[in-house]
């Protein structure tokens, strides 16, 4: 399914191609207690980009979107495959999003099709995109995908007014975008950052190199595939064809303490807060036969990362603009491996700008979809803006601080303004604030301040019951309380320092 000169030319499904070809007969995912060899993904993702082309109705869908609403699973995989052997770009969305930010997501995506499991975690998609798909004129058709990513069932688009293909399947886009990564907002709308093939296909191979991985390795992948940490990981094993176990996360441990067991996984990544979860559970070390991985998508706490390093995880730095960007690698000196960031990987330059880290080089995102105000903004000279504070020393980056207000709850990155636009839908809400605190167990978290309507009845638990059919349950804040009136600065907004200490 795949052209011969794909990996020559960096294309992610020449990664795929090539791993076919050398790794046949091995196991390429494992999901619960079922595998799939390389040659049985291979054919999968073919089965499905027939069908995704046959439902998109289109000739040609290079340049065009797809969306993939998927937990981690088989069928997520497959289907991004298809679309990247089809010339398409896709865009992963996390099955945890919901009605409010599927509906913005997709509508600002414009893809010619959706790919989706049926539901997940008992919210049901099947009834929402239905609902959704008259507002969504780009899209021809939505697949229904099992798990394990075959097709169960298809609902087309009834619309009419849609005359030219162009419009029906949304403005195509360079041949170099692969990807569209969703990432929350300031202004508490998604944006979607462009992400290229060269940028996924250079890092997989470095992200392989740092850990050495090799065929006999298996993977174990709770963080999400439909994100930047998860989906270079993914694409490293898949680059030496070793086994991925994909893992779905959830608020315990069990689950992937069974899928390491069952599948001897011997390398794991993750969040600060799962591997301080997993160190509580087993203070004696990493479970089965892991020998290390990544940790990233959250600063470490300085007794944690010594503790990681002891065991062979590596500190890793990275957003969803720009990938992977700086890691620690196992010849460094132990004090730097414990302490920092690591280095920049090869092709990113940093520099430090009123303290702020910037970044440039190949892997930094074009821009973000139809949002030319807020790519200017973004960048300095050419040089991305990260947000973060930062030092560095002889190479060695060292976060100590944001600039944004990004708060990290778990291994998630979530901007307050979204969670505040949400709770400022429900009609008795007249104003909202939210803002991030620390969590023991999470390493940050979301408080909610929130003025009511004179005269309602709206109580916290209400509220939450609202939001969470709304927004990825994640985002929703630990506590609401219900004040009189907000704190405001000078400039009339809401004062974050002072409810934070409340």
């Amino acid at each position: 399914m795949g052209t011969a000169s794909a990996e020559a030319e960096g294309r992610i499904d020449g990664l795929l191609d090539a791993a076919v070809g050398a790794h046949r007969q091995r196991v390429s995912l494992c999901f619960g207690p079922t595998a799939l060899t390389y040659e049985e993904l291979d054919a999968l993702s073919a089965r499905l980009a027939a069908k995704l082309l046959a439902a998109a109705g289109c000739r040609d869908l290079a340049g065009k979107r797809v969306a993939v609403i998927a937990p981690n699973c088989p069928g997520l995989v497959a289907a991004m495959f298809a679309t990247w052997r089809l010339g398409a770009i896709a865009v992963p969305l996390n099955a945890r999003l919901r009605e409010y930010e599927l509906s913005q997501i997709l509508a600002d995506a414009e893809p010619v099709v959706v790919l989706s499991v049926r539901e997940h975690l008992g919210y049901g998609f099947t009834d929402l995109l239905e609902t959704l798909l008259p507002g969504l004129p780009t899209v021809r058709a939505c697949l229904f995908l099992e798990p394990m990513g075959e097709v169960a069932a298809e609902l087309e688009s009834k619309q009419q007014s849609v005359t030219s293909e162009e419009t029906a399947a949304g403005s195509a886009l360079g041949s170099d975008i692969a990807a569209i990564l969703y990432t929350s907002g300031t202004t508490g709308s998604p944006k979607g950052a462009l992400v290229t093939h060269g940028r996924e296909a250079a890092a997989s191979r470095e992200f392989a190199s740092v850990l050495e991985l090799t065929p006999a390795d298996g993977v174990a992948l709770v963080i999400p595939v439909s994100h930047a940490f998860g989906l270079t990981c993914l694409l490293a094993t898949l680059a030496v064809g070793a086994s991925t176990v994909l893992v779905e996360s959830t608020m315990t441990l069990g689950p992937l303490l069974t899928a390491i067991d069952r599948h001897g996984a011997t390398v794991l990544h993750g969040s600060p807060s799962l591997f301080s979860s997993l160190l509580k559970a087993r203070p004696r070390g990493l479970p089965g036969k892991v020998r290390g991985g990544f940790v990233a998508g959250a600063p470490a706490a300085p007794d944690l990362q010594e503790r990681l390093d002891e065991l062979g995880v590596l500190n890793l730095y990275g957003l969803t603009e720009a990938g992977a960007v700086a890691c620690c690698r196992r010849g460094d000196p132990p004090g730097r491996r414990r302490t920092t960031a690591g280095r920049a990987l090869p092709g990113i330059d940093l520099r430090l700008v009123d303290g702020e880290l910037q970044v440039r080089g190949p892997a930094v995102t074009p821009g973000y979809l139809r949002r030319p105000e807020e790519t200017a903004a973004s960048f300095a000279d050419g040089w991305f803006r990260t947000g973060d504070v930062a030092e560095i020393d002889d190479g060695y980056v060292r976060i100590s601080g944001r600039l944004k207000e990004l708060v990290h709850v778990g291994g998630f990155n979530v901007f307050p303004a979204e969670v505040e636009a949400v709770l400022l839908t429900h009609p008795d809400v007249l104003q909202a604030a939210v803002v991030g605190v620390t969590d023991e167990r999470m390493g940050e978290g979301l408080r909610a301040f929130v003025v009511a309507r004179p005269g309602s009845d709206l109580t916290p638990a209400a509220l939450l019951r609202f939001a969470r059919a709304r927004i990825a349950g994640y985002k929703l804040p630990y506590a609401i309380r219900l004040l009189p009136d907000l704190p405001l600065l000078p400039s009339g907004k809401p004062d974050r320092r002072a409810l934070a200490v409340r």
